[in-house]
């Protein structure tokens, strides 16, 4: 039987002590990093699912020749409640066609004094933003929780129908 030398069998405790202590640096750089990275994210998601609703409400409304609406909803079913608890898509006839339940991670989204309860999309695909109103468009803020790491994203909802998103600064 053949053996090998004691000296290749494993490793010291100094190779194992540093050894560890890299790993200690490395996760202490990474850790702070990652959560960056899952704020970040959970913004852009959460944006886009914004993004997506008044999207489909705009494509149905012009497929079905009729207005849609995206409304804030707190029981997915009426247009009741806060932007951040939920929206709903539903049709002419009040039927929803999508819910979405209310934001995960602390997160807030709301309006200045210009910003509805309820986006209507025409059959032409237009909103219903009044023409008569200063602004061509309005504007939804999404914030992360408090204190703001990562930055917000403003999602701007045109007369046209047209939708944009922006980072901006949250308090």
């Amino acid at each position: 039987m053949v053996y090998a030398p004691a000296t290749t069998r494993g490793f010291t405790l100094i190779e194992l002590l540093v050894t560890l202590a890299v790993a200690a640096i490395l996760m202490s750089i990474a850790v702070p990093n990652f959560q960056m990275f899952v704020l970040n994210n959970r913004m852009a998601s959460q944006a886009n699912d914004l993004i997506t609703a008044l999207n489909m409400a705009r494509s149905e409304a012009v497929k079905r020749a009729a207005s849609v609406t995206v409304c804030a909803s707190s029981n997915s079913t009426s247009c009741t409640g806060t932007w951040e608890q939920g929206w709903i898509v539903r049709d002419a006839a009040g039927t929803p066609i999508r819910a979405q339940e209310a934001l995960g991670g602390s997160s807030t989204l709301s309006g200045g004094t210009d910003v509805a309860s309820t986006i209507t999309y025409t059959s032409t695909g237009r909103t219903t933003i009044p023409t008569t109103a200063t602004a061509a468009s309005t504007t939804l803020t999404l914030c992360p929780p408090t204190p703001a790491s990562v930055q917000g994203r403003a999602i701007q909802i045109e007369r046209t129908g047209r939708t944009s998103v922006a980072a901006v600064a949250c308090p």
